[in-house]
């Protein structure tokens, strides 16, 4: 459910008195000293950007998708712009706040409020300029993938009386990304929004630093509208010019779920995917959303605000775990996602051979990368490598050994397989900054992953180094690799008579942990051929020594 109002209202005075009355007659049936119902759930409130509300991402995967993991809670999530929805957090009227603007996430950090030291990275999607059908100021010919081109061939038709641009105003996560677009065009006269704001610049009659209220030129409407009655706003486009001609910057998601309810049926994407030759490069249309729990330390009196840190971090945790982030993935288009899963970073490595021998090494290669375009490398990181004994599928993963990532995100680790094992890639929670240009600096948190590679076979290796014959039995001993694994390890001897096939002829057991061996067999007179086999069955592919000759008196 959404609200905008000073405090979230879950339902009318009406409702709940009806309630009420329903629950009174209900208790009047119910026999003395039955069990007592399960309590109300408890109210959470999640404030928030309109662009996952306008979207239907909330009613759709957010609210249903908590509330069935923690029925204990009544998820109530409060749909406003970025700005508006810090301001309403630093007021202690929620718990948890989920919002895309860096340049104002980071002053809502770097003041104390976030309940962790930076937010959770939970998804990305990206900004798209919508402009009408029929492209009056003629973007899509030569900037359907340069924004700031567009932003300025927008300015220029407005000036001639032929286009109109609506933005939201306000400090909303897309009207910042709106001002920092504005700030790389040229011929464009503008003004200088403060980094209180978010910066930037902004269309403006006047020059200097922008007053709080802006001489807009004509061409330009601040709606203050949320995202969706914002798209709406520029699809009716009431504005003096031949035909309306609104241009609108927006969230895809937005656009995408309006479209498929037939709403905004006069608007079309003019611009999208920023090339990365283009001013401002790819990362200047990425829409990066990240949840934060609201520290309840920064109020006098905590128990007089909505702050819950039990409930924001079982909301953090949800929200970035594997099950619910596949479900953003799916959401509305899984072809063509306006939610793109990011709570996690890429981690890749090379293939694995199918077989080695005991002793060989193995080279892994990789990379650690932030799912988000345009993110710094994930340097210094620790990768490990984990392995699985191919003979216990359902263990706990154990470290094999571990690599830290250079300064592209990319590593190299050698190994040498002791058993035949399935082996993974992992890399733990990882807290970074991501843009060390603003002030405090903005930085994320990145959930642990990992990555599977594939099952390597290692053949066993047995030699023997020394053999004597005393009182008709055969001593045998040598070494062994890999080390002995386990308590079922044995040596076997296979022997038979010259131009006979060997059998097994006796075994003896091998101590866990043990690179040698020595048994002694018995063997009857006469010419022998023989050789050891090393088993450790399930473990490793058996070795075989070469092949020996005796004579036993």
């Amino acid at each position: 459910m959404v609200y905008d109002s000073p405090m979230p209202i879950r339902r009318t005075w009406l409702a709940r008195a009806a309630a009420a009355l329903c629950a009174l007659s209900f208790l009047s049936l119910v026999p003395a000293g039955s069990p007592a119902r399960a309590a109300d759930p408890k109210p959470f409130v999640v404030v928030g950007t309109s662009d996952v509300y306008d979207s239907n991402l909330v009613q759709t995967v957010i609210e249903p998708g908590f509330e069935a993991a923690y029925p204990e809670y009544d998820l109530q999530y409060v749909s406003k712009g970025t700005g508006a929805a810090i301001a309403y957090a630093q007021a202690g009227t929620a718990a948890a706040l989920l919002v895309h603007a860096a340049a104002l996430e980071n002053q809502f950090v770097g003041d104390g409020y976030s309940l962790e030291k930076y937010g959770r990275a939970i998804f990305w999607g990206d900004y798209v300029l919508l402009g009408p059908n029929d492209d009056p100021a003629g973007v899509m010919a030569t900037d359907n993938h340069d924004i700031v081109g567009a932003f300025e061939k927008i300015a220029a038709a407005g000036e001639a009386g032929d286009a109109n641009f609506v933005s939201r105003g306000g400090t909303p996560g897309t009207t910042v990304a709106e001002h920092i677009i504005w700030s790389h065009t040229s011929g464009v006269t503008t003004c200088q929004m403060s980094d209180a704001n978010g910066g930037g610049t902004s269309p403006s009659q006047d020059t200097g630093d922008c007053p709080a209220s802006i001489n807009y030129p004509d061409w330009y409407h601040a709606t203050g509208l949320t995202q969706g009655p914002n798209i709406d706003n520029a699809d009716v486009c009431n504005y003096p010019s031949d035909e309306g001609n609104c241009y609108v910057l927006t969230d895809r998601g937005t656009f995408q779920y309006l479209k498929s309810v037939d709403r905004a049926q006069h608007l079309k994407i003019v611009t999208r995917d920023n090339d990365d030759t283009s001013r401002g490069g790819q990362s200047l249309l990425v829409n990066s959303f990240h949840a934060y729990g609201i520290n309840p330390a920064m109020f006098p009196d905590p128990s007089a605000t909505n702050t819950d840190p039990v409930a924001a971090k079982l909301f953090l945790n949800w929200i970035t775990s594997a099950d619910t982030q596949e479900k953003v993935g799916q959401f509305l288009d899984p072809s063509d996602p306006p939610f793109i899963p990011s709570a996690a970073p890429t981690l890749t490595g090379s293939q694995l051979p199918k077989a080695v021998k005991a002793g060989s090494k193995v080279k892994v290669t990789g990379k650690l990368a932030n799912v988000v375009p345009g993110m710094p490398a994930l340097n210094g990181e620790k990768v490990s490598l984990m392995r699985v004994p191919t003979a216990f599928p359902g263990s706990t993963p154990t470290k094999v050994t571990t690599a830290k990532t250079n300064k592209k995100g990319k590593f190299s680790l050698t190994f040498k397989p002791t058993i035949n094992a399935t082996y993974s890639l992992s890399v733990g929670r990882i807290v970074k900054i991501e843009d060390s240009h603003l002030d405090p600096v903005f930085g994320d948190i990145l959930h642990a992953t990992s990555t599977s590679l594939s099952a390597v076979k290692v053949k066993g290796a047995v030699t023997v180094k020394k053999a004597t014959v005393k009182n008709g039995r055969l001593k045998v001993s040598g070494a062994l690799s890999p080390k002995v694994t386990g308590k079922k390890a044995t040596v076997v001897l296979y022997a038979a008579h010259p131009g006979k096939k060997l059998k097994p002829v006796g075994e003896a057991g091998v101590k866990n942990g043990a690179k040698s061996y020595a048994a002694s067999f018995t063997l009857g007179s006469g010419s022998w051929r023989y050789q050891v086999h090393y088993v450790n069955a399930g473990l490793i592919k058996a070795g075989v020594s070469s092949v020996g000759k005796v004579t036993v008196p």
